[in-house]
């Protein structure tokens, strides 16, 4: 995660002012749900929110660009818990073996990344749009927790056919690739979202399968000799 969206969470109130933050987040989430996001103005957003200039450069530094990183950690953080939600409904002993509890776990990540999206694809697309546009987007995004949501599931439901060593590896690349296929989404609207759902959980399936350790064959050497 990079460093300046570590501050900007620091900087949300627990108590006092958490009302005026709220209201500043959701006034810009409302504007970017409806017009372009090059035409909206924090004159547009203290207007709707309520709240004075100097509150808002309190909770946000650099302004507009601070507010759209904020909303767009938000929507991120609301993925790890749609994930963990999803985890949370599933019969882990009633599944047959492996490759049924991968599959699971694949539709639980599609669908914690897509089920959001499709709810609010207008906003995402226009905070997506502004933040690529202000070459703001690689400081925006982060995976790590939920890397780390998808790591704790599987080592608590089969760490034991899982490899150590390849964690990580599938973790990271399981969640990114997901979340890039959902991102054409939000570049074009020209694909539908079912079917990138569907892409991304075919993707993760095969992706999650490279982590399973090899079966043990029979022990000693048992190789037949042509004499």
């Amino acid at each position: 995660m990079n460093e300046r969206v570590k501050v900007l969470r620091g900087m949300e109130p627990k108590n006092a002012g958490r009302a005026s933050y709220q209201a500043i987040l959701e006034a810009a989430a409302g504007l970017f749900g409806q017009i372009p996001a090059m035409d909206i103005t924090l004159r547009d957003i203290l207007s709707i929110a309520g709240v004075s200039n100097q509150t808002l450069y309190n909770y946000f530094p650099n302004g507009r660009d601070d507010i759209a990183i904020m909303l767009y950690d938000r929507f991120q953080r609301t993925m790890v818990e749609d994930f963990n939600n999803h985890i949370s409904m599933i019969k882990w002993n009633d599944l047959p073996n492996e490759l049924a509890f991968i599959n699971k776990l694949s539709i639980c990540l599609a669908r914690a990344v897509f089920g959001f999206l499709k709810n609010t694809l207008p906003i995402q697309s226009s905070l997506f749009t502004y933040l690529k546009d202000h070459h703001l987007l690689s400081i925006a995004t982060h995976s790590e927790e939920l890397e780390e949501a998808l790591a704790q599931v599987i080592i608590q439901q089969m760490g034991h056919r899982f490899s150590q060593a390849e964690m990580p590896r599938v973790t990271c690349l399981s969640v990114r690739l997901v979340r890039e296929i959902a991102n054409n989404a939000l570049e074009n609207n020209a694909f539908e979202i079912d079917k990138l759902e569907s892409n991304a959980r075919k993707v993760v399936r095969a992706t999650l399968k490279t982590g399973l350790k090899e079966p043990e064959g029979p022990s000693g050497d048992h190789r037949m000799y042509v004499q």
